[in-house]
């Protein structure tokens, strides 16, 4: 049987010359891949995300941007000892899944209103009720948003669905998800019309309602813009741009009135919430603490241990802070 003779032929390049092409060749597709990385939809601010493994607290820090969050939990601030505020221990129902995360768009348009000027003076309502608060001192769950207390523009909470389009903050969304399905197995209907908001989303509210003021009551501009604030709370300044604060209402009746603490959903939610680490957050007889009017639909999330003090001593967040602080 013959056999086939090959040529031998010289390669084209050396091989010194060939790892050098390869070499570039990755080094080449390194760069490309960090460019698409660094140019993504988004990435001028970092969106937190859900950690499936328990959603821990951790310092994070915004993309360079200063806008440095973290968890601090003083001595003097009590500790969540209840189990069942573990997101562990919470199961959603099968519309809401455990494993979405919803990451937010971040925006950098300047908010269109002008911050207003804040007298900062104290109050004395048995004790010091003290106007600002440094939130560093206080957990996560405990975090002081008010007129005096702003959030960061770019701040942004992690986030879970909670049904319906909406999102809570990932720590505590399977708190709210038990307590909706308390009220249901009692043969009520609540409906979250209402939960997380960007800032940004915020601002459209509080414009159009200093609009509507200007408009339909012929309020000047200062006028509309202070009795705005008590309506729509100012951009930064709402609990809904916290992720820990919830609008709740009847399926019966869904208007944003006193009437709701009248239906079976609101009296329910009004004595049972902070068995789920919840307060009714804007009480009537608090709209000289508060700066808020009487919203019996609103509801944040404390942790059970102050909701329950809260509840039993008709206490406001804002003098629950002031008495941890000042202790």
């Amino acid at each position: 049987m013959r056999k086939r003779r090959y040529r031998h032929r010289e390669p084209v390049f050396s091989k010194g010359f060939t790892i050098f092409l390869i070499v570039l060749a990755v080094a080449a597709g390194g760069v490309a891949l960090f460019f698409i990385l660094d140019t993504y939809p988004g990435r001028e601010a970092e969106i937190r995300v859900a950690s499936p493994a328990g959603y821990e607290d951790f310092a994070y820090n915004n993309n360079g941007n200063g806008n440095t969050e973290y968890q601090v939990s003083p001595t003097n601030a009590p500790e969540e000892p209840n189990p069942s505020t573990n997101p562990n221990d919470y199961e959603p129902d099968n519309t809401s899944s455990n494993t979405t995360t919803y990451n937010p768009t971040p925006t950098t348009e300047p908010i269109a209103t002008t911050a207003p000027n804040e007298p900062n003076t104290s109050t004395h309502i048995n004790g010091t009720l003290l106007t600002e608060v440094d939130n560093t001192l206080l957990p996560w769950y405990l975090k002081l948003v008010n007129r005096y207390n702003s959030l960061d523009y770019y701040f942004m909470p992690y986030l879970n669905p909670v049904g319906g389009g909406h999102y809570f903050d990932a720590r505590a969304y399977r708190a709210l998800l038990d307590m909706l399905d308390s009220a249901r197995a009692d043969g009520l209907s609540p409906i979250v019309i209402s939960s997380f908001r960007s800032v940004s989303r915020q601002t459209t509210l509080f414009n159009n309602r200093i609009q509507r003021f200007i408009d339909e009551n012929g309020y000047s501009e200062e006028d509309a813009f202070e009795a705005a604030r008590r309506i729509v709370a100012y951009p930064g300044t709402s609990e809904h741009n916290l992720g820990l604060a919830v609008d709740i209402v009847s399926n019966s009746y869904h208007g944003l009135t006193e009437r709701q603490a009248t239906t079976p959903e609101g009296m329910w939610l009004a004595e049972n919430s902070f068995r789920y680490g919840f307060v009714l957050r804007y009480p009537d007889d608090k709209q000289h603490i508060t700066n808020i009017i009487f919203e019996p639909w609103h509801f944040r999330y404390v942790g059970v241990y102050a909701a329950t003090e809260m509840f039993e001593r008709g206490l406001v967040l804002e003098e629950f802070v002031s008495e941890l602080l000042t202790r």
